[in-house]
């Protein structure tokens, strides 16, 4: 919900420039680029279930800090964007852990399917937070919408200390240096050509589609003129989509095999270039419909991607290979967020809000598309079976 509030604070309280919205999506993504390596050594060496913990709780303080800057008088964008680096960077230290944590209690075979229910209720989360954050926006005053969401990490938190299975002991002792051990990550990455060719798709599928995430904000609010609640209520129910993809990414390996499920997911992302008809359709019908079809794909994406990962991949390695694949493919989201408000401020000052916007949701739904490019010069349309740890060129 916070990445949906952060930027609908900014539009609708500071009537944030279009460029000012990006920065601020950026500065939610940052801290991956500069935080998920030293991350990554972390929770190779240490337990990843505190690590868990402490990152919820740092996430609830970052978005609690909102509406007590504002009680105080102090809130501007400034303070938004130092909320959300705060945050994403407490975002950082979790993603790592989690993704590290869950091989370490389950079979390979099982991975699959683990993923898959991660990304469902993932979805879910996603699915009411638009709708929940739009019409606690405009119903509530000021920040409070952001002081309700922050008070709900207290039920994440309360779940991960009445977890009961053990968890396995550190992965490995500290040895090395902390750079000794980055280099390491790398090199079990891009020496493996799935994971290699996969992250780069990635890099190129994020750019994309963080910029999309910028653009379709501004489309809804400055090109149709929609109020908070009903975009929160059209991001719901496009998110319905994702739900229904979520719930069948692991029927979706096991049907069509890992190389066409990845092709197929990243080729999606051109949907979004058929946004614009509704600024002649229905609006949100429109909407609906074309995110929706491109929502489907986005677990069926993460969830296959982690597989790979984390089968590939040897137990004492896991967390500095997640962390260096997010590093690299979230470079690109910060870069993808500040071009997409880039665009729309140029292409809107040349053509009007309407077009700009509309054109610039085009370019970013091709570019997302792009990717798929890499994938079909790898070869890996024609894998069908995920590879264990012990193939060749396993990480």
């Amino acid at each position: 919900m916070a990445i949906f509030l952060f930027p609908t604070t900014a539009i609708v309280l500071f009537d944030a420039s279009d460029v000012g919205v990006g920065l601020l999506n950026a500065a939610g993504t940052a801290p991956y680029p500069a935080l998920a390596l030293f991350a990554g050594v972390a929770m190779d060496r240490r337990r990843r279930r505190p690590a868990m913990m402490l990152s919820t709780v740092g996430m609830m303080l970052a978005l609690a800090a909102i509406p007590l800057a504002a009680a105080a008088g102090v809130l501007g964008m400034a303070e938004l964007c130092a909320a959300a680096l705060l945050a994403g960077s407490f975002g950082v230290l979790y993603d790592v852990a989690n993704q590290s944590h869950l091989p370490t209690l389950l079979p390979r075979d099982m991975l699959p399917r683990a993923n898959a229910r991660l990304e469902v209720s993932t979805s879910l989360a996603m699915l009411g937070a638009p709708a929940l954050g739009g019409l606690l926006t405009q119903f509530l005053a000021g920040t409070t919408a952001l002081a309700v969401v922050a008070a709900g990490f207290v039920i994440p938190v309360f779940t991960l200390m009445r977890l009961r299975t053990p968890e396995p002991p550190a992965p490995r002792r500290q040895g090395g240096s902390m750079s000794a051990e980055m280099k390491e990550g790398v090199a079990a990455l891009w020496r493996h050509p799935l994971l290699r060719a996969t992250t780069v798709a990635a890099v190129l599928r994020n750019l994309g589609n963080a910029a999309a995430s910028t653009v379709s904000l501004l489309f809804a609010y400055r090109a149709l003129g929609l109020p908070p609640g009903t975009v929160g209520v059209l991001f719901t129910l496009v998110g319905l989509g994702g739900v229904g993809g979520a719930w069948m990414a692991d029927r979706m390996l096991a049907r069509f095999g890992l190389g066409a499920t990845l092709v197929t997911a990243c080729a999606s992302g051109a949907v979004w270039a058929a946004a614009p008809l509704a600024l002649w359709l229905p609006a949100v019908p429109t909407l609906v419909v074309v995110g929706a079809a491109a929502s489907v794909w986005v677990p069926v994406w993460n969830a296959t991607i982690t597989t790979l990962r984390q089968s590939v991949t040897r137990a004492d390695l896991l967390g500095r290979v997640h962390a260096t694949s997010r590093t690299i493919n979230f470079c690109a989201m910060p870069l993808g967020a500040l071009l997409g408000g880039v665009a729309v401020d140029v292409l809107g000052g040349a053509m009007g809000p309407e077009a700009g916007t509309g054109w610039a949701l085009v370019l970013t739904g091709l570019a997302s598309a792009a990717a798929t490019v890499v994938l079909l010069r790898s070869g890996l349309r024609s894998v069908r079976e995920v590879p264990g740890a012990g193939t060749e060129g396993a990480a």
